[in-house]
């Protein structure tokens, strides 16, 4: 299963407790602001980082946090959040709900790699600012009520599949020019053959992550990945995963085949074809489990949940936005009146 923490590292210099800073991609202690790099803290605390076992579901993500860390379930969603042991109350970042329960931790699947953050908070709600700013059909009120201060850095649990696909097609493409007063079209028989490696194709392994949103803020830049270490947690919460590897792979084939096909069609050098067959055969060889970054805000207006996403390594913010009824009842009515003004001077004209 998989994990959120806020995990708590001690500071070597003056024993306050540190934070990962994203925009200098070290560790940070939030009393001194001694820095520190990874390497560093993997030093520092290298005597526990020796009781991390290897891949076991017996066991967390490392045996030196059991005494700084805590679980908690979301009394009103469900979720399974790690967080340090002196925060008592935290808000949900997917329901937003401010009241949860303590709850044993059983520990996790230490994830394979970690996409660290580089974005800071506060570059996220200018992000989200911009993200909203200079909508028009956006209603006054839903801007007056949100609570910006709310959005949060959450690594999302994702299993990243590897492996080869083999495609066949047979098409029928055409080419269509002009000979005088004539249009000629040209037929001919296009046959596609071959096989084709991927690497990293994610999906979420999050039930309460919308796989829509997820997808919608890629693409991460896995030549980043990092191998996973906790130096990376502290000030974040991380999620533990709750889909299992096996209940994505038709997802992920899905996701495969669709680029293959585009791959196999973008091969077509004709005005147009159509498809006679085509096949497409998945092979995964190998499955990793890693922790992408994402800022996430949940917020409630007029009855409603409206989630937004940005990710965490490149900035790019989604998520829907309401529409004021009134100013688009009013752009409706606008363009009504100039059409009929457009139309009724062509008529008085002719």
């Amino acid at each position: 299963m998989a994990d959120h923490s806020l995990m708590s590292f001690s500071c070597p210099e003056c024993g306050g407790s540190m934070v990962f800073n994203p925009t200098k991609g070290k560790l940070q202690c939030e009393y001194c602001d001694s820095l520190f790099t990874r390497e560093e803290v993997e030093k520092f605390f290298a005597e526990k980082e020796q009781k991390i076992g290897e891949k076991d579901e017996s066991k967390g993500w490392g045996e030196e946090e059991e005494s700084s860390m805590r679980g908690y379930n979301c009394s009103s969603c469900g979720a399974e959040l790690i967080t340090d042991a002196n925060t008592a109350v935290m808000r949900c970042p997917y329901c937003g709900n401010q009241t949860v329960a303590p709850v044993q931790f059983s520990g996790a699947l230490r994830p394979d790699y970690v996409v660290p953050f580089a974005f800071t908070k506060k570059q996220a709600i200018e992000k989200y600012k911009g993200y909203y700013s200079g909508k028009f059909l956006l209603p006054k009120d839903f801007i007056a009520s949100n609570q910006v201060e709310e959005i949060q850095g959450v690594y999302v649990p994702f299993w990243l599949f590897n492996g080869t696909a083999d495609a066949e097609g047979e098409y029928e493409a055409y080419d269509k020019h002009d000979e005088g007063n004539y249009e000629i079209t040209e037929y001919y028989k296009v046959d596609r053959k071959g096989r084709i490696g991927f690497t990293n194709v994610p999906t979420d392994a999050s039930v309460r992550m919308a796989d829509d949103l997820m997808d919608s803020i890629e693409p991460y830049k896995f030549d980043k990945l990092e191998k996973f270490t906790t130096a990376y947690l502290p000030g974040f919460m991380a999620e533990k995963f709750d889909v299992k590897l096996e209940d994505e792979l038709d997802r992920a084939g899905s996701r495969v085949k669709e680029s293959v096909k585009k791959k196999l069609h973008n091969t077509i050098k004709h005005s147009g074809f159509s498809t006679k067959h085509e096949k497409i055969d998945v092979n995964f060889n190998d499955t990793k489990y890693a922790l992408l970054p994402v800022w996430l805000l949940t917020t409630n207006w007029n009855g409603k949940k409206w989630t937004f996403a940005m990710n965490g390594q490149t900035g790019k913010f989604i998520g829907d936005l309401p529409v004021s009824k009134l100013k688009l009842t009013l752009i409706s009515v606008a363009t009504f009146i100039a059409s009929f003004i457009i139309f009724s001077m062509i008529w008085s004209v002719s």
